[in-house]
């Protein structure tokens, strides 16, 4: 089979290798689609902690059971199925709780184990075990299927900041999960979508998703405008859907009483630390929290989103390549004129 092997810092190599064996409790499966994560992006530029070269990265997956092991129960060979690609234990306080992306023994597909990069993959015991694939519908595509990845983890920060009928949602970052949590947002029955970016050419990719308001903070008064947009309340849901200290620190100043502010772009390992007002905390109430991966059942949920033209899964994706073109893809990726590039390998 042909994979795509990061071997370090910009050294990505498509080899030929095996088909990898797997055991009597694992699942084969034939790669479809495999879309670039920023994540993905940042590992081909700067390495990751996890990932230990060489390694076949890639974790927004979508593919069909190709085989499978004497042992594995609920799937068929043929099946097509979106990968949930968090590794959780299923033991710990929080698994137990169903909150596995907040595992304690954490591993994933495209880190600790070979990723999608690749014709073929095999996926564990405890992600077969752990209800981690789910089957995609069948007016989906594969292309569709791998993005119901990272549109489940914006709807686990939506859910988690309870996005719902009449809210004023402000998103801060209009990169392809800042356009996620635009269609979610309508999804889930906000009264008013209001996008903020400060380049020009991402407000122009995130207006086919339908916001009411694209203001770029650095040619208008963002606080002056939210206001008169939200009729002097303030938004009441805020999410930082981009790695960027001064909008988590403003966040404060524009959110309305009992408003949730959602950090849900990381920060820099190196540069992570904010400061925040605790008085308007305080005396608004205002809900500071973040959002980190999803789950299998938002993963589910996702992917019944699209298939039910709630979310158009296909506006995500400005381009398919082949695995022999994923290096360049991952540079043209990091541009940001692109929302999802898939992969089919």
């Amino acid at each position: 089979m042909k994979a795509a092997v990061f071997y370090g810092i910009k050294d990505m190599r498509i080899e030929e290798q095996p088909i990898p064996r797997f055991a009597d409790d694992e699942i084969l499966l034939k790669v479809e689609a495999c879309a670039i994560c920023g994540t993905d992006v940042r590992i081909f530029h700067h390495g990751h902690h996890n990932v230990h070269p060489p390694q076949i990265i890639g974790h927004e997956i979508a593919g069909v059971v190709a085989d499978k092991g004497s042992r594995v129960t609920g799937y068929q060979v043929g099946d097509r199925v979106a990968v949930a690609p968090i590794v959780h234990c299923g033991v710990c306080f929080f698994c137990r709780r169903g909150q596995t992306n907040l595992c304690q023994n954490f591993k994933a597909l495209g880190y600790h184990y070979p990723g999608g990069f690749a014709e073929y993959m095999v996926i564990p015991r405890r992600v077969v075990e752990g209800g981690n694939l789910n089957r995609i519908p069948d007016n989906l595509s594969f292309e569709e299927a791998a993005i119901a990845e990272p549109l489940a983890c914006a709807l686990n920060g939506q859910l988690l900041s309870q996005v719902g009928v009449g809210d004023y949602v402000l998103i801060v970052g209009a990169g392809p999960v800042g356009c996620m949590h635009i269609a979610l947002a309508r999804s889930l029955g906000a009264s008013r979508v209001i996008v903020s970016e400060i380049k020009e050419d991402r407000l122009e990719l995130a207006r086919h998703f339908g916001a009411d308001y694209y203001l770029n903070p650095q040619k208008e008064d963002l606080g002056k405008v939210l206001q008169e947009i939200t009729e002097g309340i303030g938004p009441t849901v805020i999410i930082i859907a981009a790695p960027a200290k001064k909008a988590q620190e403003e966040a404060l100043l524009y959110a309305a009483p009992r408003a949730r502010v959602n950090f849900f772009g990381g920060l820099p390992g190196d540069d992570r630390l904010v400061q925040l007002d605790a008085n308007l905390i305080h005396y608004r109430e205002i809900f500071v929290h973040g959002t980190s991966g999803s789950t299998p059942l938002h993963n589910a949920l996702a992917l019944s989103l699209m298939a039910s033209g709630r979310v158009d899964g296909k506006r995500f994706i400005s381009k398919v390549v082949s695995l022999e073109e994923l290096p360049e893809a991952l540079e043209e990726a990091s541009t940001g004129k692109f929302l999802k590039i898939v992969v089919k390998p």
